[in-house]
């Protein structure tokens, strides 16, 4: 037998209790339970007597929690409501949520900017959005998610975003207060910020010096952050230039977070695809954010990033 059984005069009171606290009025209680005011108030001071200590004060001004009642209410309605929840859960009556999982470069600089603009438009479809620092297959737990791949990638429930552009970038402050690099081998000058993930393959400094044609043999690590968002937030606080990713750097660059200190790039051999499970494909929300995503990134296919420096 649970110990509740003891503890309260029946699981009614409870109900009662926190409808009154709620409310802060045994009036209001009433016309909520449909009983009488008298009846509630009852139940109160049965539940109180019970308890050994009293949970509300009443005055001429109405009814107030004590200590006590504060507490108790606390969780009483942190218990409902994770009652709630799962009843409805499991009732096939709970939200349904699309979960969208993404590195956590994408996740912080592309989604969580973006959604909103999702949300105004579909405010019935519920998203999840998932930080990870690998690639997942999409499954029964991951509804959609983001790849990079050979640009010739193809499977099912899957589409093409955009291909993979490198470039450098840093904050306009930190490029205002350093002397603006005029050529690749200007680079080597600056505080080049690095990052190894260790279960992504991301282009390092050197392999992209060489790519635009410069000598990285000068290139010397000193901090190197093993992931790539914890390198975006460093250039982001001017702490030096770190690569970036068009992807992930679309809405800083156009909000004037990030800019370009010089306009090469190199445009890779892979490309970002956007993956779906099957179950997904069939669900018409899910349908919704596959659309909106490529419609929102359609700029990645056209022309270049670019952004002026300061």
């Amino acid at each position: 037998m649970s110990k509740l059984r003891r503890l309260v005069p029946s699981p009614q009171s409870l109900f009662v209790f926190e409808a009154a606290a709620r409310h802060l009025s045994f009036k209001a209680a009433a016309l909520e339970l449909n009983v009488t005011q008298p009846s509630i108030s009852y139940a109160i001071k049965l539940f109180e007597k019970h308890c050994g200590t009293e949970l509300f004060e009443r005055d001429n001004r109405g009814v107030h929690l004590t200590e006590a009642g504060i507490q108790l209410y606390e969780e009483v309605r942190s218990g409902f409501r994770g009652i709630e929840q799962k009843l409805s859960t499991i009732s096939g009556g709970g939200a349904k949520y699309i979960t969208f999982a993404a590195s956590s470069s994408i996740t912080a600089h592309w989604l969580a900017p973006q959604l909103y603009h999702f949300q105004e438009e579909h405010p019935d479809v519920r998203i999840k959005v998932v930080s990870t620092d690998r690639d997942i297959e999409p499954d029964n737990e991951v509804d959609i998610t983001s790849w990079v791949r050979p640009r010739n990638f193809s499977r099912d429930n899957s589409w093409y975003i955009a291909d993979e552009v490198v470039f450098p970038v840093c904050s306009p402050g930190y490029l205002n207060s350093h002397p603006k690099p005029e050529t690749v081998n200007d680079l080597v000058k600056h505080k080049l910020l690095h990052s190894s993930d260790l279960y992504r393959k991301r282009m390092s400094w050197s392999e992209w010096m060489k790519l635009a044609g410069s000598d990285a043999t000068e290139i010397q690590p000193d901090i190197v952050f093993n992931d790539y968002q914890l390198t975006l937030q460093a250039a982001l606080a001017g702490e030096g230039i770190s690569l970036g990713w068009a992807m992930s750097a679309q809405q800083l660059l156009n909000n004037r977070l990030l800019v370009r200190p010089l306009d090469i790039e190199i445009r890779t051999d892979r490309a970002h695809f956007l993956l779906a499970n099957e179950k997904a494909t069939a669900n018409s929300s899910c349908k919704k954010i596959v659309d909106w995503f490529l419609s929102s990134t359609s700029e990645l296919r056209g022309a270049s990033l670019s952004s002026p420096s300061e």
